[in-house]
This record gives structure tokens, C-alpha cells and sequence, in this order.
């Protein structure tokens, strides 16, 4: 009876995957029924992890340039509107903001069951407290992914009014229901109101905390605090949050050497499959999931999206990182992609992919800024977590000279930021909470970009999906401004 419950259970989740418009448009009587037993309960907790389906943004960024004669002529109308930061743009893409939307929403789905399950519950009260503490870290990550894609970045003057996304805090008992957008503010109160009384909870609970990287540990748990309080602006809040997730596992970077040996003895695509493995890699929380969900965030090599040449070819050799590039093109204008993921670039029939949702050199880069703009800042600390990642990434290792100034210094840590994190799906968030001006050209070599990000853009906060209007009409009303 217990499998065929699971089975049940699996086969509904499944169904809700299928469409960018189920959520909150499901009839009452087809919703989740679970059964009360705790085993259940988790079992629906572990499906209710997000996937990283915000990956379709790194074409959003000023990490890729267009190479136009280089792409297939039917992936321009799924590409090529996302590029110019068109709110008009192909939804049944597999990497997209409609596809984002749907998702995160239908894991909060998943996480709001499980915590109104376990009301009715019978088990040890120290692991449903535990089971809960996890439903709710879940369901403020998802939060936090869509409020800051859909929502302008945080910002302490502008907060209370800037539109951010519905707030669905129970599983819908109407049929139909409608939801208004809450503000910025109102999503961050609530994200940081179930992070904390998640921690409390998982505190109460740890004995019943899983030990494996895709599910959240007290380190990935202090990460995300960390990451919160970054995008916030909390910079004594960044600092205290590293320091735990440090705490809890030392700081653990990434051996490029290894990894770099392992390619040279094996494959690039064995390279990608394995540089997400947690037995080898020490990532702090991941996600695995299938090639064919989001596996083409930038569409491979059929529509001529390849890195910034700033960033190509300003790389050296002796910088390990490099070798995460993956070469093509020609003599005369040699490309590349960034492998970082088992099936993008490189290995796209890959039958699964890891991908990272926090990890140590994050927390490190994180705590680097806040150590520089704190009131006090502290050029040699941020130095310190800087070259505890360029240790690990430069041969033969020689460290930086000190900056002279905090301009300098956080000059220095942005730019390492964005080498170490290319790829993994980061760059829009610093986009947007650096207020950078961003130009994208369908022709690479054009002297005038077709369409610029100015700091601060209003385009930044992606409109509101289509097939989210269409389950939700309210929606229509409050849409972003242009």
C-alpha cells in the first residue's frame, strides 16, 4: 500500500510539472490527498526541492555575446527575444521564465502540503519539527528565486512599493483562487520569517537532518542566509552568516587541479559530468536533474551565444579556471562555452545533471564584499577568503598584490567574483543588485549595440509570465511597469 501511495504521489507531482498554468488553476478536488504517516510526508518533502530553472538567465547577462551566422534559424524566435530583454518571448521553452515560474510555484505547492500535513500527523514531534524546518527553508528559497526574478532587486527606499510575486502561504481550498501581487518587501519579511523559524526548527530536529548534499544541511542553510543578506545590503548580517557556514565545514574549495587532470586523462564531457560530483567536489547544496528539463540554457551550439571576449580572452593559461572553457569556432575568431554542467555545452544526451545551489566559494566571495563594505572595512580579511579560492585556481600560484584603497580592493573581489561564479547562473542577480549598464548586440562586431541595460533597468524585473495571467487574471492588472 505504501509504494503504491508513493507511485500515486509521484504521478501526480508529474502532472503538475506539465504545464506553466496548472498552478492555482487546479480544481479543489484534484488536489494532493496525503497520507498522514511522516514517511509519506518526507517523501513528498524530497520532490518539493527546486531544480535551478533559473539557468535561462545567464543569456540575460553581459557574460555571452551573439555570433549571428552561427545560429540555426528556427531557435531564433526561442532565443533571441530573452537576449534583448523582450517581455515577449516563446514560453514552451524548457528554459525560461514561464517554465521558471511554473516551477517554483508548483514546489511551494509541494511545501505547503507537507506543512499542513504534518498538523494532522501522528509520529516523534522532534521529526516532524524537523520535516517542517525543511518545508519552509524550501519553500523561502523558491520564494527568493522568483521574487528576484519577477521583482525589481531589494531596495531599502523602494521596497514597500516595487512589485514582487503572489504570496501562497496555504494550499489553495477554492477552486480557481486569485492572488495579488505582495511587494518586495512583503516576500523578503516572509522569506526571512521561514528561514528563521526553519532554523529554529531544524535546530530542534537535527538529529532527523539528512546527511547528503541535495537536501539542506546547517552549512547550505548559513549560505543562503548569507546570500539573503548580500542581496539585502545587511553586510555585518553577510559576514556573521559566512562565519557559520564556515564554522560547520571549513573552508573548503574546489581542487581545479584535480579537476583539470582528471580532463586531461579522461574527456571533456567525462569533465562535465563529474565536475558537479558531490563525492569528489565539496558543494554545499545541489540540485540533480534530467538533460531534457533545461538542459540548453543558452541554446548548445545551435544559436550562436559564446562567452564575452573579455572574459575569454583575458584569461590566461596559468588560470585553471580557463580550462572550464570549452573552444570552438575558428583560427581567425576562436569561441567557447563554459563547462561547468554534464549536459551543457558539450554533453547535451547526458541522462542527468548536478547543478549547484550554494557553495563555499560563493560564501567566501560573499563575505569578501562584506568584509569591504562594512563601516569599517577590512581590506586585508576580504584579501584572505580572495586568495583562499586563488590558491586553488592559479599555477604557479603567486598572490595578488594588496589594493591600496577599498575601491581597489572590491574592484578585485567583483572581478573574481565573476570569473569563479560564470556559468552557474549568478550573473543576472549581480547585474541587477550592482546596477551594471549592460549592451547586446545580434552581430558581435556592430559599433552600436541593438538595446542597452541601463543600471537600475525596469527590464530587469522579467514580466509576468503569460500562462500565469491566464490561471491567475488578477494578475493582468499588476503587471511590471516599462
Amino acid at each position: 500500500m505504501r509504494a503504491y501511495i508513493i507511485l500515486l504521489l509521484t504521478v501526480i507531482s508529474a502532472g503538475f510539472s506539465t504545464s506553466c498554468s496548472k498552478f492555482l488553476d487546479e480544481p479543489y478536488d484534484n488536489r494532493l490527498d496525503l497520507t498522514q504517516g511522516l514517511d509519506i510526508l518526507e517523501d513528498v518533502l524530497v520532490n518539493a526541492y527546486p531544480e535551478r530553472q533559473d539557468m535561462f538567465t545567464e543569456i540575460l547577462t553581459d557574460n555571452y555575446h551573439h555570433y549571428a551566422n552561427t545560429m540555426q534559424a528556427n531557435m531564433g524566435a526561442r532565443y533571441i527575444p530573452l537576449y534583448l530583454w523582450k517581455d515577449e518571448y516563446e514560453e514552451t521553452n524548457i528554459a525560461s521564465p514561464g517554465a521558471a515560474y511554473a516551477h517554483y510555484y508548483k514546489k511551494i505547492y509541494d511545501a505547503n502540503s507537507v506543512i499542513e500535513e504534518l498538523a494532522k500527523a501522528s509520529g516523534d514531534e522532534t521529526q516532524k519539527k524537523a520535516i517542517k524546518g525543511e518545508a519552509l527553508m524550501i519553500r523561502s528559497y523558491a520564494y527568493f528565486s522568483l521574487v528576484n526574478l519577477f521583482g525589481m532587486h531589494y531596495n531599502t527606499a523602494t521596497s514597500a512599493t516595487d512589485l514582487g510575486v503572489p504570496l501562497v502561504l496555504e494550499v489553495p481550498k477554492a477552486n480557481r483562487p486569485l492572488f495579488d501581487r505582495a511587494t518586495v518587501k512583503q516576500v523578503y519579511d516572509q522569506i526571512e520569517k521561514d528561514m528563521n523559524e526553519g532554523l529554529a526548527l531544524l535546530k530542534e530536529g537535527r538529529e532527523f537532518m539528512p546527511n547528503t548534499p541535495y537536501r539542506f544541511s546547517m552549512a547550505s542553510i548559513y549560505a543562503f542566509f548569507s546570500r539573503v543578506s548580500l542581496y539585502k545590503g545587511n553586510w555585518d548580517d553577510v559576514i556573521k552568516y559566512s562565519d557559520l557556514a564556515v564554522a560547520e565545514k571549513g573552508v573548503i574549495v574546489r581542487k581545479m587541479s584535480d579537476d583539470v587532470n582528471r580532463k586531461r586523462t579522461t574527456s571533456e564531457q567525462y569533465w562535465a559530468q563529474e565536475i558537479m560530483n558531490p563525492s569528489i567536489h565539496p558543494n554545499l547544496l545541489l540540485t540533480a536533474q534530467s538533460s531534457q528539463f533545461l538542459c540548453r540554457p543558452i541554446g548548445y551550439r545551435l544559436c550562436g551565444f559564446y562567452l564575452a571576449h573579455e572574459i575569454f580572452y583575458s584569461t590566461p593559461n596559468s588560470d585553471l579556471r580557463f580550462q572550464s572553457f570549452s573552444s570552438g569556432g575558428t583560427v581567425i575568431d576562436s569561441v567557447a562555452l563554459v563547462v561547468k554542467y554534464a549536459n551543457q555545452p558539450n554533453n547535451p544526451n547526458a541522462a542527468a545533471s548536478r547543478y549547484d545551489c550554494f557553495t563555499m566559494e560563493e560564501v567566501l566571495l560573499n563575505r569578501a564584499e562584506a568584509y569591504l563594505r562594512i563601516a569599517s572595512p577590512n581590506i586585508t580579511k576580504a584579501m584572505q577568503d580572495i586568495e583562499a579560492i586563488r590558491k586553488e585556481r592559479i599555477t604557479p600560484y603567486t598572490a595578488l598584490p594588496t589594493p591600496s584603497t577599498t575601491d581597489n580592493a572590491l574592484a578585485t573581489v567583483l572581478k573574481e567574483r565573476r570569473m569563479e561564479l560564470i556559468g552557474q547562473g549568478f550573473r543576472w542577480y549581480d547585474i541587477k543588485r550592482l546596477g551594471l549598464r549592460i549592451e547586446h548586440r545580434l552581430v558581435r562586431t556592430s559599433a552600436t549595440p541593438d538595446v542597452v541595460l541601463e543600471p537600475n533597468d525596469k527590464r530587469t524585473a522579467i514580466q509576468i509570465p503569460i500562462n500565469a495571467r491566464v490561471g491567475n487574471p488578477s494578475l493582468e492588472n499588476q503587471l511590471n511597469p516599462r
